[in-house]
């Protein structure tokens, strides 16, 4: 399998394992590194590179969006032609097949994202296909929660064991990455759009299918796993009323989590109101991490100044460069902090 490599720093086997990482997750075309892969691969090469994407069995039950798997397809074929490498069959027939289907997906749909884990485990997430879908842009994976799930790798030990909260949860990733890498003593992932909430816990439920569901009287836990390792839930939560939510009987979190949900000032407000009760709720022993893409410098410092009247504390950590998670880090800023309280403030 791949004899030759045309990026002599890296095995052809290892070269191969990243660009089905970076396919398997999405990554745009244009930032895959194929490490000369494709400048002189045989047939049979082309057939097990087909087998380890787009014929993927991951793939093949949980598609990714038909476009994005087209324009794969598509730089491929651009590329042996420009080399004057003969395709093989496969590739055409593959090319043509997924091209016969994109007619038919609805822009507002759903396709499937599958992000591989260290320790050979992957996490599979149903997204929304379009950018804004059903009013919300929480139907998708975004860089803040692909960095944050960086950093969480390089501090364990602030994660694991512990009760975790997470706010904004979106379609999950941050969280289901946490509850699988971290072994959390519980994990909540909480948002507050119904369409959100629906996905959210299809995907929890995707990503555990061997845990136990636990009974909850709870109205507002739309799920509660099992899974050995940790207690997993998902919780539709109202930042203004979380006082009316009875999530103190449900967890006590040691740390408290969020992804991108800092970029309009209407959600300020109620933010504050979720992040103090659960300071209060913990007797100001709880962290919190917040991961976040500067998009307009003044509204992100608006609400840390919002933090510091509120009188917390901020110290801004280093981003780690991307390794596991794949995001531009050049094409915007993201920004990671830990939010304490004196234990004193009252």
């Amino acid at each position: 399998m791949f004899q030759k490599c045309k990026n002599k720093t890296m095995r052809p086997e290892d070269a191969l394992a990243l660009v089905r990482k970076n396919f398997l997750c999405g990554t745009p075309i244009n930032q895959i590194d194929w490490h000369g892969l494709l400048d002189d691969i045989s047939w049979e090469d082309q057939e097990e590179l087909l087998n380890q994407t787009v014929n993927n069995s991951l793939v093949v039950q949980y598609p990714l969006k038909t476009g994005y798997q087209i324009a794969f397809l598509k730089h491929i074929i651009h590329h042996l032609n420009k080399m004057n490498i003969e395709q093989h069959d496969q590739l055409y027939e593959r090319y043509c097949g997924l091209l016969s289907q994109s007619g038919m997906e609805d822009q507002a749909g759903f396709s499937f994202k599958h992000y591989e884990l260290p320790g050979n485990d992957v996490i599979t997430l149903k997204e929304s296909s379009a950018f804004i879908s059903e009013g919300t842009t929480g139907l998708c994976s975004w860089q803040a929660s692909k960095a944050l799930c960086e950093f969480i790798t390089h501090n364990l030990e602030d994660f694991h064991g512990k009760n975790i909260l997470e706010l904004g949860s979106g379609v999950g990733l941050t969280g289901i990455f946490m509850a699988k890498h971290c072994e959390p003593s519980m994990i909540v992932l909480s948002d507050y759009h119904s369409s959100v909430v629906g996905t959210l816990k299809q995907n929890v439920e995707l990503n555990f299918p061997k845990g136990a569901k636990v009974e909850t009287d709870n109205p507002l836990v739309k799920c509660l796993v099992d899974n050995g390792d940790s207690i997993v839930a998902v919780m539709d939560l109202d930042w203004s009323y979380i006082n009316a939510s009875n999530i103190n009987q449900l967890i006590e979190p040691d740390v408290l989590v969020g992804a991108d949900i800092v970029y309009d000032h209407a959600l300020f407000q109620p933010l504050l109101i979720a992040i103090n009760y659960v300071f209060a709720l913990t007797n100001n022993k709880c962290k919190f991490v917040l991961s976040c893409t500067e998009r307009n410098q003044d509204t992100l410092n608006d609400f840390l100044e919002m933090l510091v009247t509120a009188k917390f504390r901020i110290n801004e950590e280093m981003v780690c460069a991307p390794k596991h998670f794949q995001w531009d880090a050049t094409a915007s800023k993201i920004r990671i902090f830990s939010i304490t309280r004196d234990w004193s403030f009252q």
